[in-house]
């Protein structure tokens, strides 16, 4: 079957808090012209003003830069750096027992920060982490040889996991997350992210480059919860890393998190990439009783669009974005306006709040008058 043309990929995912894209319907703007936020309002505002200002990217084009160039020193700081963000994610939440016996999984674990704190808190976790190999653009994985005895590693991309039930296209020999973690573990973090020193394909063009490194980004992010709902324990705890909690698809995933979860706190750290996006999700008593039948229900839901044109389509059939439609299975952005709003809002504020003080000092720094 014929692709469709590469621009209709960019119209499908344009950016999804845009104003001038009117199939996306949430974002700061609806929620403004709904309520009044002060900290969205506020945020909003400052991120005008750093896009209008052109140093700025210079600073950012050189950050990526930098990220790109995988060295000893980078994986020593960035390990040390997210050490210290789950230490401030479990002050705030405290969702790591020290007393306690913690079968935990990490998912893009490397280069080991995460798993290196909640080893260092509880002195009866176990660990298991997924990392994607340093041969397919991952990191060096750095935890300390005196936790290795509590940890096992296993080194594997996670988007070429088969998670559908075996048929004569998808065989049971297929890679399949080992059976015995279903359902296994007291804490499963989440924080792989699409890097850009991932291995593509040879033989892509530049733009088809540019929207498979989108649906690898999307990929990972789904198949993150089918790992993260097939492997957390009844009553335990799901942490994960979203960006922009108003916007599609982070504003879903915070829904579908709120109704299967006793306990809902999302906390932007402060210690790494204030300025940014980006936060984190912390749910606690997952799945328990009344939950775990939506548990289900919305783990099925993430499998059939897994086993759909999601991984399939896209220009080069390897799979495409998401769409704004594909998780309305767990909410509609017309529900979320409608029935959800002033709950995100109240889980929202904190996150917007740090980020908007986090751009103050960063322009600040930079000489940008705010």
């Amino acid at each position: 079957m014929d692709q469709p043309p590469l621009n209709q990929y960019h119209a499908q995912r344009a950016d999804l808090c845009s104003k001038e894209e009117p199939q996306h319907k949430l974002g700061a703007a609806a929620i403004l012209e709904r309520r009044e936020v002060r900290e969205l309002r506020e945020l909003e505002g400052l991120r005008l003003k750093g896009w209008g200002d052109g140093q700025l990217d210079d600073h950012f084009r050189a950050q990526r830069q930098s990220a790109d160039r995988v060295s000893h020193a980078s994986d020593i700081y960035w390990y040390k750096s997210m050490k210290g963000v789950l230490a401030e994610l479990d002050d705030a939440t405290h969702f790591i027992s020290p007393s306690e016996p913690i079968q935990f999984l990490d998912v893009g674990c490397s280069p080991g920060g995460f798993s290196a704190c909640v080893l260092q808190r509880a002195n009866q976790a176990f660990g298991v982490g997924l990392a994607l190999p340093v041969s397919s653009g991952g990191y060096n994985f750095m935890l300390e040889h005196r936790y290795r005895q509590r940890y096992d590693l296993i080194e594997q991309d996670i988007v070429l996991y088969n998670w559908g039930v075996p048929t004569r296209h998808t065989p049971s020999s297929g890679l399949r997350l080992p059976d015995e973690y279903r359902n296994h573990f007291t804490l499963v973090i989440l924080d792989a992210h699409a890097l850009r020193s991932y291995s593509l394909p040879a033989h892509v063009t530049a733009e088809e480059e540019r929207l498979a490194r989108g649906a690898y980004r999307d990929a990972l992010l789904i198949a993150q919860f089918i790992i993260a709902l097939s492997s957390v324990q009844s009553g335990g705890t799901i942490v994960t890393r979203l960006s922009h909690v108003e916007c599609f698809p982070a504003a879903h995933l915070v829904y579908l998190l709120d109704t299967i979860s006793d306990t809902l706190v999302l906390h932007k750290p402060r210690i790494v990439h204030s300025n940014r996006g980006t936060f984190y999700a912390i749910a606690k008593g997952v799945g328990k009783e009344r939950h775990a039948v939506t548990m289900a229900r919305y783990l099925d839901g993430l499998l059939r669009l897994w086993d759909g044109e999601f991984r399939r389509g896209g220009p080069t059939g390897t799979g495409r974005w998401l769409l704004p439609t594909d998780l309305d299975f767990v909410i509609t952005a017309d529900d979320i306006l409608e029935n959800y709003l002033d709950r995100l809002i109240d889980l929202g504020r904190g996150v917007w709040a740090t980020q908007g003080n986090g751009l103050r000092y960063f322009f600040k720094k930079k000489g940008i008058q705010v």
